[in-house]
């Protein structure tokens, strides 16, 4: 599929149906719209042929918008081009995905096509991870907030990334990432604890199948980023941790050079993550292990002559 909302706004149905949004952003008023306004909306969304077409998907990708500043309007003409039973609905949703998520009861009616997006196999890769970082951010937000809750439970989520498999893991990582990153150290145990821990338990498929180096970046991002809360973390996480890629060493890489807090609060903890991230390669072959290993004997002496630790010393590039 074509980027088919960039080809909508450079048409000529694109281009007017961009001024009919722009003269609504600009009308004063409650969320009603004049008549006159509505029959041109009408005529756009109601075209045939190509031109109508290209319309509709440029109003689609302003569904939010359109349904804060005209909700009725917007459920009856807007909302059904959503649904899969729609011919227009793979372009309605590939437009979407360059607006936002909208409000909890805009999502609520089109939650079901949403759902199942993530089962849908001939779904783009750019679409299905901008779409897992939406379901992770409405978790994050029903986490944060005590009213306006998206309505979704813990079970459709985690059933959704199920069906999405590896590469949806790999944004909902991500994304939990991103939000233990932004917490100030002093508020690191706080956003683990309400927050990013509680999300991850819910929504994180427990499919062993589904646990693969592909994620196992993401998850050590996540443990890089929980600061004194690290040891706590480590045991929501280190189970889902799988050997990293061979080829990149990327994950290793970045535990090497994590913060030295992280190896203080817990030398045992961050042994265990490095064991799960090694696994068991061929010998003397794994780039900073060895300075991995190095910081954790600096901080633990005693952990240098455990068997873990010279199991892992054997693995590394020296």
């Amino acid at each position: 599929m074509g980027d088919v909302f960039t080809n909508a706004r450079n048409a000529s149905a694109g281009h007017l149906a961009q001024i009919v949004i722009n003269k609504l952003s600009t009308d004063s008023g409650t969320n009603d719209i004049p008549d006159a306004m509505r029959q041109r909306l009408d005529k756009l969304v109601d075209a045939l042929g190509n031109a109508g077409k290209l319309a509709r998907i440029c109003l689609a990708a302003e569904v939010s918008f359109l349904f804060e500043r005209a909700p009725a309007w917007t459920k009856s003409k807007i909302v059904p081009l959503f649904d899969w039973s729609s011919v227009d609905a793979a372009d309605a949703w590939a437009a979407r995905k360059y607006s936002n998520i909208g409000s909890p009861e805009l999502f609520g009616l089109t939650k079901k096509p949403f759902l199942e997006i993530f089962g849908r196999s001939n779904l783009p890769s750019d679409e299905l991870r901008t779409f897992a970082d939406w379901l992770t951010v409405i978790y994050i937000v029903n986490r944060s907030r005590k009213k306006e809750i998206y309505p979704i439970s813990a079970t459709e989520g985690r059933a959704a990334l199920r069906r999405a498999g590896v590469e949806a893991l790999s944004s909902v990582g991500h994304r939990l990432a991103i939000e233990m990153e932004a917490a100030p150290p002093e508020q690191k145990v706080e956003r683990w604890r309400d927050i990013i821990a509680p999300v991850f338990n819910a929504i994180w498929p427990l499919d062993i199948d589904l646990q693969s180096h592909v994620t196992t970046f993401k998850l050590v991002q996540i443990l890089r980023a929980t600061g004194e809360v690290f040891p706590e973390a480590a045991d929501v996480i280190i189970p889902f941790v799988r050997p990293d890629n061979p080829q990149s060493q990327s994950a290793i890489f970045s535990i090497s050079e994590a913060p030295d807090s992280l190896y203080k609060s817990s030398p045992e903890k961050i042994l265990d993550l490095i064991a799960a991230v090694v696994g068991e390669p061929t010998p003397r072959s794994v780039y900073a292990l060895d300075k991995a290993l190095s910081r954790v004997r600096a901080f633990a002496p005693s952990l240098a002559e455990t068997r873990k630790f010279q199991k892992l010393l054997s693995y590394a590039l020296i």
